[in-house]
């Protein structure tokens, strides 16, 4: 019998510019009943000013401490397993920021097992890393005070193959546009601080929960965002 399950596949720790250390966001989603979780660091090009100013902010992932991010994933994977039965998944979240709307893009990468190089253009961080699930992440951020991230919605006739699904909520924003694109979707939290922990994520229904059914559930569009 298919069994109702809480994921949500967008938050960010202490590694970047998340509040709260991995272990934490483990305890706080593991106590709220969800399934399965994804940490998804920020990991930012070095090669433009925005990036430069993050990564000396120590607000990205790095090649130096990837090799400790993933383990402590790793590490808490296990106990999230053991203690809560959740699964805990690695990834990243490639950060190209700009304040233009033809250059920024986030895109989620799921499954990660090893540093990604950032300083690469959309199209080719998308073809070296194809073994990995890949999430437009927000393409319709657009506030006029935030750096912009639509270039992934403006070029999806040309990027739409080339992407897993496409977040049509994200935080406390819902795209209606994305949700009804026809392109498979996932809504997440973007999360930060538990302070402003509800948000859209998303739910599913299946008999066995693991990584593959869950992939397979988003391909297939056999999921639905949820307020919680």
């Amino acid at each position: 019998m298919n069994k109702r399950h809480l994921i949500d596949l967008h938050i960010h720790s202490n590694f970047s510019d998340g509040k709260l250390s991995i272990p934490d966001i483990v305890d706080l989603y593991g106590e709220k009943g969800f399934s399965a979780i994804a940490i998804t660091d920020h990991l930012a090009d070095s090669q433009t000013l925005t990036g430069f100013v993050t990564h000396k902010l120590n607000l990205s992932l790095s090649l130096k401490n990837m090799p400790e991010y993933l383990e402590t994933i790793k590490k808490e994977a296990v106990r999230a397993k053991q203690k809560y039965n959740m699964l805990l998944i690695p990834g990243v979240e490639v950060t190209l920021n700009s304040w233009s709307k033809q250059r920024g893009a986030h895109i989620v990468f799921l499954g990660v097992d090893d540093f990604i190089d950032p300083n690469k253009s959309v199209e080719q961080l998308l073809k070296d890393n194809s073994k990995y699930f890949s999430i437009a992440a927000h393409p319709l951020w657009e506030e006029s005070y935030e750096f912009k991230t639509t270039y992934l919605w403006d070029k999806r006739d040309q990027l739409k193959n080339l992407f897993d699904a496409w977040e049509c909520a994200t935080a406390s924003k819902f795209s209606k546009e994305v949700y009804e694109s026809g392109l498979a979707y996932i809504s997440s939290s973007d999360f930060h601080n538990p302070n402003k922990f509800e948000s859209w994520k998303s739910q599913l229904f299946l008999e066995d929960l693991n990584l593959e059914n869950i992939l397979d559930s988003i391909r297939s569009k056999r999921i639905e965002p949820i307020w919680v």
